[in-house]
């Protein structure tokens, strides 16, 4: 073989070897990186920062490694202000990795994607987190009237309203204390939702009658729904100095604390501590000794109590007998109808009052009357003028002593002529009998006078 042939042998080998070492070397990288020949399916996730994860970054999940980061690039994403529902642009990170397609792997929807960290000062990597069950137990009360079922929706209020989030799994239902229990598994299937911490659980029907798990925030503050189009859950990473700046937050609050403890502990405050518990003790042995007085005076009091109890007892049972007579009483038909009877009388009674009011005739007769009344009241308002003045009086007197003077004067008169002409002159004696007769009548006047003139000075 001459030295051509041999030259240009031993450049193919050399050739051939390097292919040959490129290609392991390429076959090398590519099973570094977790890739292989045949690649799985580029997943994709947004992110607001990585806070540093680069490109060839494992992915994990649950701790176990299944493919590599591909790309992390910032890009503008178009959306809505959730406020004004106007178009808005956002710049977030977007990041394309792989899992390996000869793996058994499957990432469900909904799944948790965190940026995690080995170490203190390790590598980055991606951790993917598939949705957990979450449990919650629910009281149903003594009587297990409500029936759960299962692949029961679950639904969670946003300031939108209710959504869709999840499904129950399953349902076990428990007797402790003779009350029944409901421990329900439920899954997180929408993308973005994030179970606010101590959240109110009930179960709710819908108008159609359908049930649901209906979970509210405790505090009532109510977010907005996650954007659609999602396929993971994301959270962002904290950055260190965002970390070193909460931590020191946390501490600065922390010497506010410790400074109120130490006011709260001063020598002061705990004098007047100490005060007040030994006023506390003092009350505390007042009020024992309060109770046990007390007591003394219930024990004392136990027997009138008991008396007293008894006699209430008698009174409600003298009571209940007297209404019992009441009610047999007025249960008796005799004296219902004579009752009957006795308002009946009353009813025409008060008709027959009525109508004698009414009657015209009557009325004039009370006018009449309440006009003599009047009259009566002017004429001894009149006499008392009259009579009232000691004048009148005295002539009044005056005038009867006259009138009974020369009554007896004529008296004597008549006597005398009487004697005078006793059986002489029939005409005489008549005239002297009718003057007699008229002295009478003029007495009898006289005291009709006098008692007059007696009763109205009794009167005035």
């Amino acid at each position: 073989m001459s030295s051509a042939s041999r030259q240009r042998t031993a450049t193919v080998k050399v050739g051939v070897l390097t292919i040959v070492s490129l290609a392991l070397l390429a076959g090398v990288l590519i099973w570094l990186r977790g890739k292989g020949l045949s690649q799985g399916q580029d997943m994709t996730a947004y992110f607001d920062d990585v806070n540093g994860l680069r490109e060839g970054a494992p992915v994990q999940i649950m701790g176990i490694r299944v493919g590599f980061v591909d790309k992390v690039l910032p890009v503008l994403v178009s959306g809505t202000d959730p406020n004004t529902h106007s178009p808005t642009q956002k710049y977030r990170v977007k990041v394309t990795f792989a899992v390996q397609k000869d793996l058994p792997v499957h990432i469900p929807e909904a799944s948790h994607l965190s940026i995690e960290q080995s170490g203190l000062i390790g590598e980055q990597f991606l951790e993917v987190t598939p949705p957990r069950l979450k449990e919650v137990t629910l009281e149903l009360g003594q009587n297990r009237s409500v029936a759960i079922p299962k692949q029961m929706p679950v639904r969670m209020d946003y300031l939108e309203g209710l959504e869709e989030v999840g499904t129950v799994q399953n349902v076990h239902v428990d007797n402790f204390s003779k009350k029944w229990e409901a421990r329900v598994l439920y899954r997180i299937t929408k993308p973005g939702v994030e179970i606010p911490d101590d959240p109110m659980m009930k179960i709710a029907k819908t108008r159609e009658g359908k049930m649901y798990l209906r979970i509210s925030p405790r505090d009532g503050i109510l977010s907005r729904v996650p954007e659609s189009g999602q396929f993971f859950t994301v959270e962002n990473p904290l950055r260190m100095k965002r970390f070193l700046d909460i931590q020191m937050e946390s501490a600065e609050a922390l010497k506010a604390t410790n400074d109120k403890l130490n006011q709260l502990m001063s020598d002061d405050t705990i004098a007047t501590l100490q005060t007040t518990l030994k006023n506390t003790e003092v009350l505390t042995r007042q009020a024992s000794s309060v109770m046990s007085s007390a007591n003394k005076l219930f024990q004392t009091t136990e027997h009138d109590m008991s008396r007293l109890v008894g006699v209430s007892e008698e009174l409600a049972a003298n009571v209940s007998s007297v209404s019992k007579n009441v009610n047999s009483i007025l249960a008796d038909p005799r004296l219902r109808g004579e009752l009957n009877e006795t308002a009946a009388s009353f009813r025409e009674s008060s008709a027959a009052l009525r109508n004698l009011l009414n009657d015209p005739a009557l009325k004039t007769s009370l006018s009449n009357a309440n006009q003599a009344s009047s009259d009566a009241a002017q004429l001894m308002s009149a006499l008392k003028t009259t009579w009232g003045s000691p004048e009148q009086q005295e002539r009044l007197v005056r005038v009867t002593n006259d009138l009974d003077t020369s009554l007896n004067q004529l008296n004597k008169l008549m006597n005398t002529l009487d004697q005078s002409v006793d059986g002489k002159d029939d005409n005489l004696k008549g005239i002297m009998d009718d003057t007699r007769e008229t002295a009478k009548n003029l007495r009898q006047l006289s005291d009709k006078f006098s008692g007059h003139f007696t009763l109205f000075k009794l009167l005035f």
